[in-house]
């Protein structure tokens, strides 16, 4: 019999050191204590990590029961978390708002005294950065704003030196003051016209950025508090030969000297057939404005072409009160893109669609703002940023990132077809039994990006060793990977998908999974994890003289996973069953207060773990849209008949 988990769900999420989901789970709980603690592990730990750009922690219990006015506060009034347009939901990528019951749980947990439930201490990464020159740069380094000014507004040139073209998808941002650098437009320009804009200016950047001629501020993308801009998977931005990236800071003094300074991360676009280009809204210019009392709109004339819409970006102007944007059709009929009735420039962002949304020929784009009064609503020049995609030229000269992109592997190759020998996953049975083949390895971030174009791990920052195992991954990840390889050797999938949800990196959080009896790669049940790990079910633990030689363990870690196979393997041959990540099971895991499935088997423990994760019957089970940093895994195969290729 096995024995329940040593740690529950809501405990092993919050050990995570960043959570890379901004949605909200999409498990019901009933307990308003562990609503909150479940909200603080999926939309909240990204931004109040220690490191992040949140003002505070959210790592600990002591951390939330501390906090919990404060949050309560901001759940209840609408700020946090940091989310401005209203209207349908999924219409804009990383859309955070949290459910009427979840804003309930909140009010329930302020009226019950903020309690907690205690968990174990989760464990924090470095804050170096380690990163190729070409996909990172600082920014604003020498830049200290007056700690009294409550918003300053000053423009950068950084210097790409990148000798070819290349894509990227987006970009992640380190700031050097959590809070104080609220908001970046960024635009890529020639060297030259950016000395041109900052001649004048012998302070460090430049005031007002100048938008040159097409080029407008946000063209390459809008970073707000949460620290991260993504366009869609398949849409990139393309920087061109030794490009300049201009970089316009909206700060905030905090009362006492603070660096500006920041390090981008460009965001790698691993497929790419669109790029994308801005279509401005701009009064005076593409349109002539219009003020009626307090409010400044602009019209566009009528498109005479159609235009896929990415991603909108918006300047309205730091003391705007409410921001619109509407399709209006050839027949008067309007399409609301964007509402904002309360706006505040310090939560403002750049805004991704879930999928283009085309405008059709004869369209006009209409842009209104609000302002506080007459007076400011005639000095101002609100912009509206339209990234739209056009093709990629058959003849294009643009490479990925370099150093952080991994090329695609090419299944055909291989003589035998095996999509997993294409990815290079070694195979073998467990104890000598050919029932079934199992990974010698977890799957790595190379393979898992080789096969699904995209890598979510976690600590791109810390170290960017792809043969390590890929992390944030969720149970849907996990099961889409199997299926992937599953359809490069001609097998059906194991696992059905229905309703999907992904994130904004293109990973599952959501799905409806029905597994059916193929024989495709798969997830290893419980049974097959522990025949590997411990040989048989009943097995105690590993022997404590050998624990350090095979296990990545939080004594000795360093907080961080390290690369497959590193340490040796059990008397299987198998490396890594313990510690390392967290491995998930096909299994459902049944809850017996329930007597139903709630979530799904994990297994084996990872780096933030301790030495009891090294037990037999050491087990969890968690959510299977749960995309954090400990949790990956490994696959399994039938076994073919002898004759059977492999």
């Amino acid at each position: 019999m096995l024995k329940r988990n040593l740690i529950n769900p809501i405990e092993l999420a919050l050990l995570c050191c960043f959570a890379n989901s901004l949605r909200a789970s999409a498990v019901d709980l009933q307990d308003p204590i562990e609503v909150v603690q479940n909200v603080v592990a999926t939309n909240c730990i990204r931004c109040h990590a220690g490191q992040g750009p949140g003002p505070f922690s959210l790592l600990t219990d002591g951390d939330l029961a501390r906090h919990g006015p404060t949050m309560v506060a901001a759940v209840e009034t609408g700020l946090m978390p940091p989310w401005l347009p209203i209207g349908e939901r999924g219409i804009f990528r990383d859309d955070c708002r949290l459910n009427p019951e979840q804003i309930a749980a909140f009010t329930l947990w302020k009226n019950q005294g903020f309690p907690v439930k205690k968990s174990a201490s989760p464990k924090t990464t470095s804050a170096k950065v380690t990163l190729s020159p070409s996909a990172s740069l600082d920014v604003a380094r020498d830049w200290i704003p007056n700690p009294e000014d409550q918003e300053s507004l000053r423009s950068f040139a950084t210097a790409i030196e990148n000798a070819k073209p290349f894509f990227i998808r987006g970009w992640k941002v380190i700031r050097d003051s959590p809070t104080l650098a609220v908001r970046y437009n960024l635009l890529t320009c020639d060297g030259p016209e950016a000395l041109a804009i900052d001649k004048s200016d012998p302070a460090p950047g430049f005031f007002g950025l100048g938008d040159r001629q097409n080029k407008i501020s946000g063209s390459a993308g809008a970073i707000g508090v949460d620290s991260e801009f993504q366009l869609p998977a398949g849409f990139a931005f393309a920087l061109p030969t030794n490009a300049t990236l201009i970089t316009e800071v909206l700060s905030s003094g905090r009362g006492r000297p603070e660096s500006a300074g920041a390090i981008f991360q460009a965001i790698p676009a691993f497929e790419t057939d669109r790029i994308v280009k801005d279509f401005a809204v701009i009064p005076d210019r593409s349109a002539p404005a219009q003020r009626i009392n307090q409010i400044v709109s602009v019209t566009t004339e009528a498109l005479s072409a159609p235009l896929d819409l990415v991603a909108i970006i918006i300047r309205p102007d730091m003391r705007a009160r409410s921001v619109a944007i509407k399709i209006i059709s050839e027949t008067g009929t309007k399409t609301t893109l964007l509402d904002i009735p309360r706006y505040l420039s310090i939560l403002d962002r750049g805004y991704a669609l879930q999928k283009p949304f085309t405008l059709q020929v004869g369209d006009r784009i209409q842009f209104a703002v609000k302002y506080d009064d007459d007076a400011r609503a005639r000095r101002s020049a609100p912009i509206a940023v339209l990234l739209t995609a056009i093709p990629l030229a058959n003849d294009a000269s643009i490479d990925p990132a370099p150093d952080q992109l991994i090329a695609p592997v090419a299944i055909e190759k291989f003589s035998d077809g095996s999509a997993a020998k294409a990815t290079g996953i070694e195979m073998f049975a467990v104890e000598a039994n050919d029932s079934f083949l199992l990974g010698k390895t977890e799957i790595t971030q190379r393979q898992f990006a080789a096969t699904l174009k995209r890598n979510p791990t976690a600590f791109a920052e810390i170290d960017p060793n792809l043969d390590r195992p890929a992390d944030s991954i969720s149970w849907y990840d996990a099961a889409e990977f199997c299926n992937a390889l599953s359809r490069g050797e001609g097998l059906p999938p194991r696992y059905l998908l229905h309703g999907i949800v992904r994130d904004h990196a293109g990973c599952i959080i959501s799905a409806r999974a029905e597994i059916t009896a193929s024989h495709g790669y798969r997830l290893p049940s419980e049974a097959e994890w522990l025949q590997a790990a411990c040989g048989k079910i009943g097995a105690v633990s590993l022997d404590a003289a050998t624990i350090e030689q095979r296990a990545w363990l939080t004594p000795w870690a360093n907080n961080i996973s390290h690369q497959v196979a590193t340490k040796a393997a059990n008397e299987f041959g198998f490396h890594d069953l313990f510690g390392n990540v967290w491995e998930w099971c096909e299994d459902a895991w049944i809850d017996p207060q329930t007597s139903g499935p709630i979530a799904r088997v994990v297994r084996g423990g990872a780096w933030c773990d301790g030495i009891a994760a090294t037990a037999c019957d050491f087990r969890s089970g968690i959510s299977a849209g749960t995309r954090n940093s400990p949790f990956g895994f490994r696959i399994v195969v039938d076994a073919r008949p002898p004759d059977a290729t492999r």
